[in-house]
């Protein structure tokens, strides 16, 4: 029964986004007073939501194009809340925990019966029971053991029964925005239903995502806490990370502190909120090696993702363009993170896959977990595409 619950391990992306968290970020969420309104027990709903930029086409009487402003830590500000809460429930006997991580590298990341199946295989045994809920063993014994793939609805009624059993629970469902639109009708729905169902002080839900319309539109009719990630509230994080960053970054070179001040307040000023952007313009410094060069890719830095990910592909050695244009389109349109075996044998075999794409695009290629370096061989280890934004580049027309 649980390996039929656990189709579907979140615990690696909390892992991850844990890994990224830079001490005493965050701490802004956590104290605010809608979050701990929402703790307590309010409303049964809160939303952690990136921003929406308007920009205008060159003529001046032409629309505004709307553009939602990507990574803004809300995977991180997820995993914060996730060890928060778990605090909580430890101490609390009658208090549980589930999360889940929508992704948009993993197809089965972005399914619904397999996030409620895994959300109804982290909710912890409740006092009165020696083992699993009876509600989940019969369901188990309907579906899964004759091989026949649960209904959404069958999988609500389970979780909303189990619910009930405790005193509070708390569901945490991190970037909605992954899941594609054809789904996302019936997650919003979902989640309306859940919220309706059970009261604010016995369910509360956080869900993280960009607020894309059907979210937007969807969410804002719930009654809910909404917290926008807007620049001046993120600015301090982000100073935080740019400073530790350059406190203890290998590839970084140590320079005076006037430097590194002018580092800092150039990355904070042009941010716009935005740890990705942050993160990628770091790896980008890491080839200057004196304060002159320093300065002057400060004066042309890239102005948004787009840019960067454009910047990092022209500087491929045009021998390689090939072999990178390959991997790229691969782990794009792949369902699922290919392993490095296969994605060498996607391009072309005798391509030293680990040693190039990873040196050449380590902004746009990462491994899926990182704590499968130690005890996965190099060909099994996962790779995907570092962030949602760079699929989105590399699909779109922009």
């Amino acid at each position: 029964v649980q390996k039929w619950l656990n189709v579907v391990d979140p615990t690696s992306d909390y892992s991850s986004a844990r890994e990224l968290r830079e001490p005493g970020t965050g701490s802004w969420l956590l104290e605010g007073r809608e979050y701990m309104n929402w703790k307590e027990g309010q409303r049964g709903l809160l939303w952690l939501h990136g921003i929406r930029e308007f920009t205008h086409w060159f003529k001046s009487y032409a629309p505004r194009m709307v553009i939602n402003i990507s990574g803004c830590g809300k995977s991180v500000l997820s995993a914060t809340v996730i060890k928060d809460v778990e605090n909580l429930c430890e101490s609390k006997d009658d208090h549980a925990l589930a999360y889940f991580y929508f992704t948009f590298s993993d197809s089965e990341k972005q399914n619904l019966v397999n996030m409620l199946l895994s959300i109804i295989g982290q909710l912890p045994k409740r006092p009165s029971e020696r083992g699993l809920p009876r509600e989940v063993v019969d369901l188990y014994k309907s579906t899964g053991a004759v091989r026949k793939s649960a209904e959404i609805k069958e999988l609500k009624k389970v979780l909303s029964q189990i619910i009930k059993g405790f005193g509070r629970t708390f569901i945490i469902l991190d970037a909605l925005d992954e899941v594609p639109t054809r789904v996302r009708d019936s997650l919003l729905s979902l989640i309306g239903e859940l919220k309706a169902d059970h009261n604010a002080g016995s369910l509360s839900i956080l869900v993280t995502s960009r607020p894309e319309a059907d979210i937007v539109g969807s969410l804002e009719q719930l009654n809910g806490f909404s917290i926008s990630l807007q620049s001046s509230t993120i600015d301090p994080d982000i100073r935080t990370y740019i400073r530790n960053s350059l406190a203890s970054k290998d590839g970084i070179r140590k320079f005076p502190q006037e430097i590194e001040c002018e580092i800092e307040e150039t990355l904070v000023a042009g941010s716009q909120g935005m740890f990705r952007w942050v993160d990628c313009l770091l790896r980008i410094l890491e080839e200057c090696i004196t304060p002159k060069s320093v300065r002057h890719a400060l004066k042309e830095l890239p102005k948004d993702l787009d840019s960067i990910y454009e910047r990092i592909l022209d500087t491929v050695p045009e021998k390689q363009k090939e072999y990178i244009r390959r991997a790229m389109n691969w782990l794009a349109f792949s369902a699922e993170p290919l392993t490095l075996g296969q994605l060498a044998e996607a391009i072309v075999l005798e391509y030293d896959v680990d040693n190039s794409v990873m040196r050449i695009c380590p902004s746009l290629i990462s491994f899926e977990d990182t704590r499968d370096s130690e005890t996965s061989t190099r060909e099994s280890r996962r790779l995907r595409l570092a962030h949602f934004s760079v699929k989105e580049y590399l699909i779109s027309d922009r």
